[in-house]
């Protein structure tokens, strides 16, 4: 590198004359605070407002991902759910249908699942028992048809019940 500095130096600089070499020097002190200030200077000038507006939205971001990261954290330690076959679930829904007094007719179904019909039903009584069926034995709902009866607040109710793998 040196060399090709004092090859460059022998071959073009040495043969301007000493006014020609001071003012390229004059130039190139006028050019170069024109460059920083160019190239460095007035990009960061610019950027700056924009970076200091975006920053509050950056760091509610990483406060939203570490609170994400130890929710994570949390879940990865609790107990994992056990799967239940089809006749396991269905004894569950039958025992957990039989202590909220709901005449529920349970078929198994497809893997990990049961289907449950009823005529009459009570519609309160059954969106309590499904919510103590999810909180307590983690048994939901995956598909439902309700249609409504002749008497006020009762339904007709066919559904497919499942937990496991897919909860």
């Amino acid at each position: 590198m040196k060399q090709t500095i004092a090859r460059f130096k022998t071959k073009h600089w040495d043969t301007l004359s000493a006014t020609e070499q001071q003012t390229i020097r004059r130039g190139a002190w006028v050019l170069l605070p024109l460059l920083a200030w160019g190239l460095l200077w007035q990009p960061v000038h610019e950027a700056l407002p924009k970076l200091q507006a975006s920053l509050p939205h950056l760091r509610a971001q990483a406060a939203q991902m570490q609170s994400l990261a130890g929710q994570a954290q949390s879940l990865r330690q609790q107990a994992q759910l056990a799967v239940l076959d089809s006749y396991a679930l269905k004894t569950a829904v039958e025992k957990s249908a039989q202590a909220a007094n709901l005449p529920l007719l349970v078929v198994p179904g497809e893997q990990n699942s049961v289907r449950i019909s009823a005529e009459n039903l009570p519609f309160a009584q059954w969106l309590q028992w499904q919510q103590m069926l999810e909180q307590t034995q983690h048994i939901r709902v995956a598909s439902a048809m309700l249609a409504a009866s002749s008497e006020p607040g009762m339904v007709k109710v066919q559904a497919t019940l499942t937990n496991g793998a897919d909860l």
